[in-house]
């Protein structure tokens, strides 16, 4: 064998004995095994028998397990802290049979095991119970923290110190400046409900899954049912027999929505939820359209009537909010004009509260503020400016009194018609945070104003009817083609 040959054979035989040699399996904690062993006291319910969705406003109990895992699959002797999370949902926080292990959301492991219960808000749909190790351990109570002593305690290379500037450290009571190992673990699913619109509007003044993704539950009985196609969304009401009201959603959209309808029913419906100035919305919505049924009946419900006492009603209106609702009666202010108004006395042509011309009132101004507070307590006033950037102007009944919005009408100058009674004002009810005056009844389409006036319906029609834009299966050009 030549020089070069040994040589050769000898590379090859040390690589081989590497890759024979058996240091072990890897160690350390790799990642934990979460199992929720009962959800309120029993068993984790069944995927086809869920639990309603928490809004928020409840507090459910879930047993579980937590163990350490190497990267072999096997218990790790983990001696730490973890954080606890769900997903979807919040987590209030966590007790433990011994004292001192459970702290805040945090729980401590010995052995690599822990058994615990936390409690969570806000769950709905398939929900994970989530465990990571951040690298938190809480200092006691009588004792400076690590992270908040004014030293270095970790690596003498790192130069930063305590929190927030030190990565390690968690929070400003963890007593270790030095990181964790990340590794994370979840539960199987939980199975909770997903939240119906009125789960989503949640029986208050603002939604319980704010900016939060959410699909909306239209599986039966839930029945989700478009009621407006508007230049910037679609309104929505769920006939799944929640006679509590809340259930109806605005959906906004940026444009009108393709190929929708009023009457359409939506088999999907997702987005994600907020609160703009007191109005909950849908944004970024996805949709799926029911199959066209030829002959299927209309089922937008009817309007609601309101009265003094209910649009008086907070609450009562707040269960109302993106449904349909109707005036009837009620007769536009009289003061109604684009004139400013003097010493907050308003005329027939004089209501403008925008003093200074810049085209806005300014509430921060003493002449401007008075006079549109004013204006706002006058039934027989409707401000100028409010009109000229909206489109919304009052109505009243004398005792009562609304705005409504009529853009949709476009025949129908309210101006032309101050202190004149509608029949009836129909649309849907929205809600602004802003000032005194904060629902606003927007017309769908001249159906829904009903009047005297060149433009107005002469009479108002059944809810299967009014602003209803028949599909259908057949080619309407059938014999141009």
């Amino acid at each position: 064998m030549t020089p070069r040959a040994r040589l050769r054979a000898a590379l090859l035989a040390a690589a081989l004995a590497g890759c024979g040699s058996d240091a072990g399996p890897p160690r350390g904690v790799s990642s934990f095994w979460v199992q929720v062993v009962q959800v309120n006291g029993e068993a984790p319910p069944p995927a086809d028998a869920p639990l309603p969705a928490n809004r928020g406003d409840a507090v459910d109990s879930w047993a579980f397990r937590v163990e350490a895992r190497d990267p072999a699959g096997r218990r790790a002797p983990f001696d730490g802290m973890v954080r606890l999370s769900v997903e979807p949902g919040a987590v209030v926080d966590v007790e433990a049979d011994d004292e001192g292990l459970a702290v805040g959301r945090n729980l401590r492991l010995r052995g690599g095991v822990a058994e615990g219960v936390v409690h969570v808000t806000a769950v709905y749909g398939p929900t994970r119970l989530w465990v990571e190790d951040v690298g938190y351990l809480p200092a006691p109570r009588d004792g400076q923290p690590a992270c908040a002593n004014g030293a270095n305690d970790d690596a003498p290379g790192d130069v930063l110190i305590d929190f927030p500037a030190d990565p390690g450290c968690a929070f400003a009571d963890d007593d270790t400046e030095e990181g964790g190992t990340f590794s994370a673990g979840a539960s199987k699913p939980v199975a909770y409900a997903l939240p119906r619109v009125a789960d989503i509007q949640g029986g208050g003044s603002a939604t319980p899954y704010a900016f939060e993704g959410i699909e909306v539950n239209t599986a039966a009985p839930q029945r989700v049912v478009v009621t407006r196609v508007a230049s910037d969304g679609f309104y929505v009401t769920d006939l799944g027999g929640q006679d509590g009201g809340y259930n109806h959603l605005f959906a906004y959209n940026f444009n009108t929505p393709a190929n929708m309808r009023v009457c359409d029913r939506l088999e999907y419906l997702a987005g994600t939820v907020n609160e703009f100035f007191g109005f909950t919305e849908l944004s970024f919505p996805s949709y799926e359209i029911a199959p066209f049924e030829e002959g299927a009946e209309c089922q937008v419900p009817e309007p609601r009537a309101l009265d003094a006492r209910t649009i008086a009603d907070a609450s009562a209106m707040e269960r109302l909010e993106s449904g349909l609702v109707r005036v009837e009666g009620f007769h536009i202010s009289e003061n109604f004009g684009p004139k400013p108004a003097r010493n907050n006395v308003f005329g027939p042509e004089q209501s403008s509260c925008d003093l200074n011309g810049d085209g806005q009132v300014d509430f921060e101004s003493p002449a401007e503020g008075s006079c549109g507070n004013a204006c706002s307590r006058d039934p027989e006033c409707s401000e100028w400016t409010g009109y000229s950037a909206r489109g919304n102007y009052k109505v009243t009944d004398g005792s009562s009194m609304i705005q409504i919005q009529t853009g949709t009408v476009s025949a129908f100058d309210p101006t032309s018609h101050r202190g004149e009674v509608l029949g009836a004002a129909t649309g849907t009810l929205r809600n602004f945070s802003g000032g005194s005056l904060n629902w606003t009844i927007e017309a769908r389409c001249p159906d829904d104003l009903v009047c005297e006036a060149p433009g107005c319906a002469p009479a108002a029609k059944p809810s299967n009817e009014a602003c209803v834009r028949r599909r259908s299966l057949n080619d309407n050009d059938a014999e141009t083609n």
